[in-house]
């Protein structure tokens, strides 16, 4: 009998023991499971990355809008602005002597008006400074001529203020003529220089 019970009793001992080694399995799982959690979270720092990158295309984007903004606030400015300076500068003429370049001084405040026009326009632009001349004389002397003229009337224009990068100058010649007919007062007309806004 007591050889039963003991059997029994180690019987029982072996069945506890080994009900307790599923335990220890189980929290090793477990901690198994807490290391697999682990991981993720070592991959979330990647998740984050991931999203770190989004708000920088946002505001690239958004940058991008902004100049795009600023662009076309000032588009609607400028072309406004141009068609009357061109306006007013068609109505202005240096006129010249016969087979002369230097500017006469009464038609310094014309140029002095050009210049104002000039300075005070906002934004970037180009004025074409166009030296024309009469009949008489030679196609090359001519050009030469108007060459003269428009450049005189250039660096008059700069030292009155305005930015030389605004300017630009030709010479038409005598191939640009105003008036055609063959009168001292139509030669006069002719000798001149015009002033053309640039697209």
């Amino acid at each position: 009998m007591k050889r039963k019970l003991l059997l029994a009793v180690s019987i029982l001992a072996v069945f506890v023991g080994c009900g307790q080694q599923p335990e220890l399995n189980v929290n090793a799982e477990q901690n198994k499971t807490e290391n697999n959690v682990t991981k993720p979270e070592v991959q979330q720092p990647k998740a984050v990355e991931v999203n770190n990158t989004k708000p920088q295309e946002t505001d690239l984007t958004d940058n991008t809008n902004v100049e795009v903004t600023s662009n076309s606030i000032n588009v609607p400015q400028n072309p406004q602005d141009n068609q009357q300076l061109a306006k007013s500068l068609s109505k202005e003429i240096v006129h010249f002597d016969f087979d002369k370049y230097n500017i006469r001084n009464d038609q310094m405040p014309i140029v002095q008006e050009v210049a104002n026009l000039l300075k005070d326009t906002k934004g970037n632009f180009t004025v074409r400074i166009e030296g024309n001349c009469d009949e008489w004389g030679s196609d090359e002397y001519n050009y030469a001529l108007g060459l003269k003229r428009a450049k005189t009337v250039k660096q008059a224009l700069i030292d009155l203020g305005v930015d030389a990068n605004k300017l630009t100058i030709i010479s038409y010649g005598k191939s640009n003529p105003v008036c055609t007919a063959h009168t001292k007062t139509c030669w006069a007309k002719n000798r001149r220089d015009n002033f053309t806004l640039l697209p």
